[in-house]
């Protein structure tokens, strides 16, 4: 058994008790599907982008179990990540300890609003469902993307996902709108519906989910613009003439990113927007293109469930 699985069994066995095998094997097979979690978010982005990462040094900012380590050593990359909780951090380096000998991957402990890394010293940071944590909340989160613009290279590129707050099905509880409940309330709707939630959380405080609009305003706030128009990595002439003509009408509102269930983004230094324009391709793969609608997130929410 490799340092990690066994890791992870010891953590898992004295936080359940072997009394309590299906927790036991549900929490595994959560923490263990690292690399195939990380990989499918990778591989989304690539189908909107030129993402090359060899020879690139990539910061993985809340990097958990540092399951990307292996996919960016993998390709000859440069792999750093960092964590605020000790304990997850303890489960990276494990699982970094697996790695090859000649893989290039070092991790240390640190709060992602103040990042131990040089002035332009990345060339891609990911931050993979990260921002919606920061127990500061707003104030943090603006904090977070400015230490992320000082680090990013002038070419750099930042790979950014978090749920939309306006979507009805909340992937932390797995339920329908605890965000748009006091937190008193929400708290007690998910202790009779999802008490697990509390193995990890104290509250649903705890979760700081954004809106479109504020998710817009805070990259710009930090220097930082997308590459799209839309929070999919994609652009109007990217989608069919009927789904293209109702999300023009959308933005034409001011409502273009309220229709998708996750914001999945891929950003630059706001000076940059023009050189970086060769990252992106048009992918003609319907496959890859978000269902914005309640066909998608049903969809979303039916997967979420099935793997609980």
């Amino acid at each position: 058994m490799s340092q990690f699985a066994t890791k992870l069994r010891t953590h898992a066995e004295a936080e359940f008790g072997a009394s309590n095998p299906v927790a036991i094997e549900n929490w595994l097979g959560y923490w263990s599907s690292t690399v195939e979690r990380n990989l499918s978010i990778l591989q989304f982005f690539r189908s909107k982008l030129n993402l090359n990462l060899k020879g690139k040094r990539v910061l993985d900012v809340g990097c958990g179990t540092a399951g990307l380590s292996q996919l960016v050593t993998g390709e000859d990359g440069v792999y750093f990540g960092c964590d605020f909780f000790e304990k997850i951090l303890e489960f990276g380096q494990a699982f970094t300890a697996d790695l090859p000998a000649a893989a290039r991957a070092s991790l240390v402990r640190c709060s992602a609003i103040e990042l131990p890394f040089s002035d332009s010293s990345m060339d891609v940071v990911i931050g993979f469902d990260v921002i919606e944590h920061l127990v500061g909340g707003d104030s943090w989160q603006l904090r977070f993307l400015r230490e992320i613009r000082r680090v990013l290279r002038p070419d750099g590129l930042l790979l950014l996902t978090t749920p939309n707050r306006l979507c009805p099905f909340e992937g932390h509880t797995f339920l329908i709108g605890p965000q748009f409940l006091p937190i008193p309330i929400a708290d007690r709707y998910i202790r009779w519906l999802r008490p697990q939630f509390f193995q990890e959380y104290r509250s649903y405080a705890e979760v700081h989910l954004l809106k479109p609009g504020r998710m817009k305003a805070l990259l710009a706030e930090a220097g930082l613009s997308t590459l799209h128009q839309f929070p999919w990595c994609t652009d109007c002439e990217s989608y069919r003439p009927v789904t293209r003509s109702l999300l023009q009408a959308c933005n034409a509102l001011g409502l273009g990113w309220v229709v998708f269930y996750k914001f999945q983004i891929a950003a630059v230094k706001r000076e940059s927007v023009r050189e970086m324009e060769r990252l992106k391709r048009l992918v003609r793969n319907e496959s890859f293109f978000p269902e914005p609608g309640l066909r998608g997130l049903l969809k979303k929410g039916m997967a979420l469930m099935a793997r609980r």
